[in-house]
């Protein structure tokens, strides 16, 4: 009777042990993340500089793999000396900690001091270079209120050293 009752509970036992994706009734899978942080503050640094810091309402982290934040996305860059340059909110975004590159993705939206503005779907803030890359649309507004679209898009952190790939839109005398 022991003996059953010791088969019986380590057979409910073994399936609660699997790691991974689970496929519930309904057809949907469930995966599982190594660490979820609510509210958190990530702040990336080049020679003990601040360059980015990023909050979220979530951040998702698997070992060997990108941190996901998700939710509220705001990442607000600094300049070399450590003075606020430009602000980042998007949906979600990747951090890649070995090249410390922020990947935004979703109604992504830069505001820089000086009053440049861009939005798109997704860009690639490249730390080495310190460079914000998007390929796919965008809309760039100048400080004197001056929009542009295009596909393709390269700048400096506040966006004041800026290139358009394909643009196209209309401006004012003088841009």
């Amino acid at each position: 009777m022991k003996y059953l009752l010791y088969v019986v509970s380590t057979l409910f036992l073994i399936p609660s042990c699997h790691k991974g994706n689970q496929n519930t009734d309904s057809g949907s899978s469930v995966e599982y993340v190594d660490n979820e942080i609510w509210n958190p503050i990530i702040i990336l640094t080049r020679k003990e500089n601040k360059v980015v810091e990023a909050t979220a309402d979530k951040l998702y982290k698997n070992n060997n793999e990108d941190a996901l934040l998700v939710g509220r996305v705001k990442a607000d860059f600094f300049d070399d000396n450590g003075f606020h340059s430009s602000i980042l909110y998007s949906d979600s975004a990747r951090i890649n900690e070995a090249s410390k590159n922020l990947k935004a993705n979703g109604n992504v939206y830069v505001v820089s001091d000086s009053g440049y503005t861009l939005t798109t779907n997704e860009i690639l803030w490249d730390n080495n270079y310190k460079m914000i890359v998007a390929e796919d649309s965008v809309m760039f507004t100048t400080s004197d209120g001056d929009t542009l679209y295009g596909v393709g898009f390269e700048s400096d952190m506040d966006l004041e050293q800026w290139r358009i790939s394909r643009p196209f839109g209309i401006a004012r005398e003088g841009i």
